[in-house]
C-alpha cells in the first residue's frame, strides 16, 4: 500500500531551477538526526530521470527515487510512497523507541513545509560539489571523465547540460566563473571537452579557456 503525497512547496524552487544554467535542483533539509538530500534534474536530455524526485539519506547512505505527478506549474508534485520506501526515511531518522506511534503523514507535512523557496547558486554548487559522488551516477553524461580539458565547437547540435554541468562540479572555480562560462559557450554553441583522471596533465582552467571564446 501506497501513501499519496504532494509536496507542494517545491513550486518556487523548481521553477527556479527550471532557469538556472545547469537545469538541477538540490537541496538538504535537517529532521531529527535525519538528513536528507533532495534532487531533480530537469533538462530535456534528463530522461531517465524526468519527473523524478532523488532523496538521499545520509545516515543511512541509501537512495530513493520518486516518480512526481501533476501539474508542476501550478503547484502539483504528487508522489506515491510505497511501504519500503516509507521504511526506508523512517530508518534515516533513526528515532528512539518511546512508545509513541510515529506518524509518517505528520513527517511528511513538517518536510514539505521546511522546503526551502529558494536557494542561491552559491550555495547550490557547494551541495553539487559536496555531493558529487552520489550524482554523478544519475545526473551527468561520460562518468569516469571528469577533468576538464578544453572546448569544442558544435555544428548540428546545442551543448548539453548533462555536460555542462560537470562544470559546476568538477572544478574549483567560482559558480558565477561557471555560470558566466556556461552562457558563453551557448551563445557560441560550444561545449567542453573532459578526460580521465589518469590524463589530469592535460587539465585546462576556465579563466584561460574563457579567453580563446574572445568577447
Amino acid at each position: 500500500m501506497s501513501i499519496k503525497f504532494n509536496l507542494s512547496q517545491m513550486k518556487d524552487i523548481y521553477r527556479e531551477a527550471l532557469c538556472s544554467c545547469d537545469k538541477t535542483m538540490a537541496f538538504d533539509i535537517t529532521i531529527g538526526r535525519g538528513r536528507f538530500l533532495f534532487m531533480m534534474f530537469l533538462s530535456e536530455e534528463d530522461k531517465k530521470s524526468k519527473d523524478r524526485l532523488f532523496i538521499y539519506m545520509r545516515n543511512t547512505v541509501v537512495m530513493i527515487d520518486l516518480k512526481m505527478y501533476g501539474s508542476h506549474k501550478n503547484g502539483d508534485f504528487m508522489v506515491y510512497i510505497n511501504e519500503d520506501n516509507e521504511e526506508k526515511m523512517k530508518n534515516e531518522l533513526q528515532l528512539q523507541q518511546n512508545g509513541r506511534r510515529f506518524e509518517f503523514t505528520i513527517f511528511l507535512n513538517q518536510l514539505n513545509s521546511l522546503i526551502p523557496t529558494s536557494i542561491t547558486m552559491k550555495q547550490k554548487v557547494k551541495i553539487l560539489r559536496d555531493n558529487r559522488d552520489v550524482i554523478r551516477t544519475i545526473a551527468i553524461d561520460d562518468i569516469n571523465k571528469i577533468v576538464l580539458i578544453g572546448t569544442r565547437q558544435l555544428q548540428k547540435r546545442t551543448p548539453k547540460d548533462k555536460t555542462l554541468r560537470k562544470l559546476y562540479m568538477y572544478t574549483n572555480e567560482s559558480e558565477a566563473a561557471v555560470t558566466a562560462f556556461i552562457q558563453k559557450l551557448k551563445s557560441v554553441n560550444m561545449t567542453v571537452a573532459w578526460t580521465t583522471e589518469e590524463n589530469r596533465y592535460r587539465a585546462a582552467e576556465i579563466n584561460s579557456l574563457i579567453n580563446t571564446l574572445g568577447s
